[in-house]
C-alpha cells in the first residue's frame, strides 16, 4: 500500500483551474520531484499534500487514513516536516530559540550544528546574521530534530549557490536512505537525477 494516496483532487482559485480530478500515489522512503512551468500548480499541490491547503474536490490518504481538517493536527504534531525557500526561520531569535522550538536538548542541536559545519558559537547568532546558506542548513537541523515520517520541501534550493544545493540535496537523500518519504518542488532540472521519480505537471 502506498504511503499517501491523492485520489483525484481537484483545486480552482476563482476561475482558474489550477488541476483536476489529479491522482498520485507515493511510497514509503521514496524521494520525489514535482516540475513544470510557473502557474502549473506545483507549490499548490505541494501545499494540499501538506495541508497547508485545502482541495476543493477529492481526497487525501496518509498511511492508510484520510486526512480531514479534524485529524490534520496529528500530522503537523507526528508525521510532516517542511523545509521552505524563505527557511521559516524568525530573523531576530537566535539559533538555539528556532530550534528549541523542536527540542530543548541543546547537546544534540550542539551535535547537528558541528556535522552541519556551522559550530557551537552560531547557536547563540540572531538569524539575520547567517549567510543564506547556513540559514538553510539551520532549516535541516530542524528538519532533523523533528524525524519527520514526510518532509515536503518548496524550492529548497533555489537561493543557494551549487555547494549549498549540493548538501541540501546529500542531506535529503540521507533523509531518504532512513526512510523519510520527501516530495520537492522544483524548478533546477540538474537536481533531477538526485530523485527516484519526477512528477511533471506540464504533461497533466
Amino acid at each position: 500500500m502506498a504511503q499517501i494516496e491523492v485520489k483525484q483532487i481537484s483545486k480552482a482559485y476563482q476561475d482558474k483551474v489550477i488541476f483536476k480530478d489529479f491522482s498520485l500515489s507515493i511510497h514509503k522512503g521514496e524521494m520525489v520531484a514535482i516540475i513544470g512551468e510557473s502557474g502549473r500548480g506545483k507549490t499548490t499541490l505541494l501545499n494540499c499534500l501538506g495541508q497547508l491547503d485545502d482541495v476543493d474536490t477529492g481526497e487525501i490518504v496518509i498511511e492508510g487514513e484520510r486526512v480531514t481538517k479534524r485529524n490534520r493536527k496529528k500530522y503537523f504534531r507526528e508525521v510532516f516536516g517542511f523545509l521552505f525557500q524563505n527557511f521559516a526561520l524568525v530573523d531576530n531569535e537566535t539559533v538555539y530559540q528556532n530550534l528549541s522550538f523542536i527540542s530543548k536538548d541543546k547537546e544534540r542541536i550542539t551535535e547537528y550544528l558541528a556535522m552541519f559545519g556551522l559550530g557551537e558559537a552560531s547557536l547563540y547568532k540572531k538569524v539575520y546574521q547567517l549567510s543564506g546558506g547556513e540559514q538553510q542548513r539551520v532549516s535541516l537541523i530542524r528538519v532533523l530534530l523533528k524525524e519527520p515520517k514526510i518532509l515536503f520541501a518548496d524550492e529548497p534550493t533555489a537561493s543557494l549557490d551549487e555547494k549549498n544545493s549540493l548538501f541540501v540535496m546529500d542531506t535529503l537523500k540521507e533523509l531518504r536512505d532512513e526512510g523519510v518519504t520527501i516530495i520537492v518542488v522544483t524548478h533546477d532540472k540538474a537536481l533531477l537525477p538526485h530523485f527516484d521519480r519526477v512528477i511533471d505537471l506540464g504533461g497533466y
